[in-house]
């Protein structure tokens, strides 16, 4: 995106209603394009707005207020309605109605940059920064791509070899025709002879037209006889080509598996009980995530809690250091120590991250259920299909059989019509004592054999005509380039975002270095590595994350994430995402950016980091304490906790 505010590209105020979400009873309030502040100190329901905001976007983050059975969140924006419906089921909660986007990936990954958004946690743990930035590719679609090109690819060279050998024979079957045509030609002389002598014949005029009407009877049946013969023969090439076919079929429906169906059935209910525990995993961290942040808030807040009445307690547990002092614990109301609560904080948190890990199982077990269930699903169209050209290549095997069968019959009618044609030649005993009968008897041969030879002359020239009609080399090859270069830039485009997420990254890692001024770090960058893939030709992408520092005298030398501040490895996570978004284009679907968990930057550097996520996104909602906010430029939106709060 270029960096014109966001009035000036046509960005209307956004009008949020809320109700029964995170830590909000009510709310309703409307965010201008550009940057909008949520200042207020912990507790005051600012994540809940941003993580609320997130869900009617299309992301995961909104949660159902624990006390409430339904909530929602309503966004209007540009004219129209989008809503968010959450429902407690004896099974959990129930997402429903019409997000912003579909683009659920997206969101989590790119919109809503929480404290647990998969990009900030990646830096902070050290992943590989690829299978984060490259998430919302679609490989399976490329892959697809691909091998529908291939496919295509190995249509056109098949269909160019057979181009090829078919023009191959052109010069035999021209020589061949000039051939046929020369031999009809000569036939054509020994006829006009023939006919010129029996023509000169002035006796028995009669008995030669009546015999050479017969002849000519007997010519006529002869030719049908060759043709009918000649459509019998078409007729077994085509019922020996069906039952070729038959047979490939039928082994194709043997190559398939008997229980798909059973199979499909099984993978159908392990998808249905994965989803079920992804859900009730969803439903429990959201609700330990509220138990841990309440709980958080009012310790962090320094709320006074109600401790041991010092007229009626133990005086030496006032005394004690802050995290041993009894309190009245608020959730049962028994005596505890201070400390006591936080320890049993710390293992919500662990159970949390447990329940997270085991989500992502489940997430990759779905995954694998659903290309499992697309390939069963595939095997059971294939035998449906199959079967249903079966039926038909028998039907017209049947058809074909009856053909030939009554063919068959034609020819033994037509062959005795000859054999009683041939007999009343030869009962003509008056010709036989002249030559006449004989001559009429070679025309009747000649004209046969001109049938015959004219009958190739025919097969040969739709031959020639058909391989001339064959598409041009040139275009082929043409088109061969093409499904070609094709491939080759399918192949490309995973390798072509990956460079852009690189260098995206690397240039806004830069400019916010320059801008946000960290001491004795002089770059951090990524570099894009091919690794050999063991036991295969192929190779992997891995995002190696650079961090260079500076001695003060001004020598660098190379550190590791670990050692980056918690400021710092803040930013590279937000750089990260940032990267993400704009190399997917999340601008042009979802024009958001939502931010919380800013507390380890200082608040000038915040500043700075929000003027530039400003200049790339037409909405920055960003949660920040008072003093942080104070920092800011007073153009923004600031928006007090007291909207917030019912």
């Amino acid at each position: 995106m270029n960096s014109s505010s966001p009035a000036e590209t046509g960005y209307s105020p956004v009008s949020l209603t809320v109700e029964n979400l995170g830590g909000i009873d009510t709310a309703n309030l409307t965010l201008e394009p550009g940057v909008s502040i949520l200042a207020g100190r912990n507790a005051t329901n600012r994540t809940s707005l941003l993580t609320a905001l997130g869900g009617v976007l299309g992301g995961t983050t909104a949660s159902l207020k624990s006390d409430a059975d339904t909530g929602y969140i309503e966004m209007e924006l540009n004219g129209e309605s989008y809503r968010r419906e959450y429902s407690q089921t004896g099974s959990g909660v129930t997402v429903s109605g019409t997000p912003y986007s579909d683009q659920e990936t997206l969101v989590d990954l790119c919109v809503a940059l929480f404290e647990d958004n998969p990009a900030r946690r990646a830096v902070e743990r050290g992943d590989d920064l690829r299978e984060v930035i490259m998430r919302p590719v679609d490989t399976d679609e490329i892959q697809a791509r691909i091998a529908d090109l291939k496919q295509r690819r190995q249509e056109i060279e098949d269909e160019l070899a057979h181009v090829e050998e078919q023009r191959a024979k052109l010069p035999r079957l021209k020589q061949k025709r000039d051939e046929l045509t020369e031999e009809i030609a000569a036939l054509d002389e020994q006829l006009e002879e023939l006919q010129s002598e029996v023509a000169s014949y002035e006796a028995d005029v009669d008995a030669a037209e009546e015999a050479a009407d017969v002849v000519d009877e007997l010519n006529s049946r002869r030719q049908e006889l060759s043709s009918l013969e000649d459509t019998i023969e078409v007729k077994q090439s085509e019922r020996d080509a069906l039952e070729k076919d038959i047979a490939d079929v039928e082994t194709e429906l043997q190559e398939i598996p008997d229980d798909v169906s059973d199979q499909l059935a099984t993978v159908e209910d392990k998808l249905q009980t994965a989803q079920r525990e992804k859900h009730e995993l969803d439903d429990t961290i959201a609700s330990l995530t509220t138990i841990v942040d309440f709980n958080d808030e009012l310790l962090s807040e320094g709320v006074d809690l109600p401790g041991i009445d010092t007229d009626t307690g133990d005086v030496t547990s006032g005394l004690a250091p802050e995290d041993q002092q009894e309190v009245v614990c608020w959730t049962c109301g028994s005596q505890v120590p201070r400390g006591a609560i936080s320890d049993r904080l710390d293992d919500l948190r662990t159970v949390i991250d447990e329940k997270r890990t085991a989500r992502e199982e489940v997430q990759e077990r779905l995954e694998n259920l659903q290309s499992e269930k697309q390939e069963l699903e595939s095997f059971e169209q294939d035998r449906v299909s199959l079967e249903r050209r079966l039926e038909e290549m028998q039907e017209k095997l049947r058809q074909r059989e009856q053909t030939i069968e009554d063919l068959r019959n034609d020819r033994e009618a037509l062959t005795a019509e000859i054999d009683d044609l041939e007999q009343s030649v030869a009962e003509t005993e008056e010709l036989r004592e002249t030559d006449l009968p004989a001559k009429y008897e070679r025309i009747s041969e000649l004209q046969y054999e001109q049938g015959q030879l004219q009958q190739q002359l025919d097969d040969c020239t739709d031959q020639i005509e058909e391989i001339e009609s064959l598409p041009a080399k040139a275009d082929l090859e043409s088109q061969l380039q093409t499904v070609q270069d094709d491939l080759e830039n399918e192949r490309a485009r995973v390798s072509e975002l990956e460079t852009e997420a690189v260098d995206a990254f690397n240039e806004h890692m830069d400019e916010l270095l320059e801008t946000l001024q960290y001491e004795n770090i002089a770059r951090i960058w990524i570099e894009k590595k091919q690794q050999s893939t063991r036991g295969s030709s192929g190779s992997q992408t891995s995002f190696d994350l650079h961090i260079v520092r500076e001695t003060s005298e001004g020598t660098g030398y190379e550190d590791h994430v670990e050692n980056l501040s918690e400021s710092e490895r803040e930013v590279v996570g937000l750089v990260v995402a940032l990267a993400g978004y704009l190399v997917h284009d999340v601008h042009e679907q979802i024009p958001f950016i939502l931010l919380d968990s800013l507390e380890a930057i200082d608040a000038q550097r915040i500043a700075n980091l929000v003027e530039y996520f400003s200049t790339h996104v037409p909405y920055l909602i960003i949660a920040l304490l008072p003093e942080d906010a104070a920092a800011l430029q007073d153009e923004h939106t600031q928006i007090t906790a007291d909207a917030l709060v019912a």
